[in-house]
């Protein structure tokens, strides 16, 4: 057995060492490699993604809640937005028929992003905060629009 196994070794060396033929070139070579080369898709940037908040709480000062711990009534009216991975809290006060809006994004993707309401726009701070001053009474959008999705609250009544 061992002398059919080193004459069937010797048999292939002498095949090889008689070998005449030529490689395929190199860029070949490298191309039919890399046919099975597994690759990690790389993430295409896609659509903006728009998200509608829905309003999850609306606090108006001097009018009681149910819930609401606090004895004092406060100047602002507090809102708060449900948008999926994120949430909008806006803090609204009126003086003589003029609107001022503080806003905080809570939750992550929107460092850095742009707020925009009444064709005003300011840019979120490192808290994610954001202000609005001199808006007038009625109905308005307001837009937070990231690299990768915007946050749309649509018909926001100043009243």
């Amino acid at each position: 057995m061992k002398k059919q196994y080193e004459e069937k070794l010797e048999h292939i060396i002498s095949r090889m060492q008689a070998d005449t033929s030529v490689d395929a070139p190199s860029d070949t070579l490298k191309y039919v490699k890399d046919l099975f080369r597994t690759r990690a898709s790389a993430s295409v940037p896609t659509m903006l993604e728009r998200i509608a908040a829905v309003l999850k709480i609306d606090l108006e000062p001097n009018r009681a809640a149910f819930g609401e711990r606090s004895a004092a009534g406060g100047a602002a009216r507090q809102m708060l937005f449900d948008s999926g991975d994120n949430a909008v809290d806006l803090r609204i006060t009126s003086s003589d028929n003029v609107f001022h809006i503080r806003g905080q994004i809570l939750g992550g993707g929107f460092d850095g992003a742009e707020v925009t309401i009444s064709e005003q726009t300011e840019t979120i701070d490192e808290t994610g905060g954001f202000r609005f001053g001199s808006l007038s009474s009625g109905e308005h959008t307001l837009v937070v629009r990231g690299s990768v999705s915007e946050i749309v609250i649509e018909k926001l009544i100043l009243s």
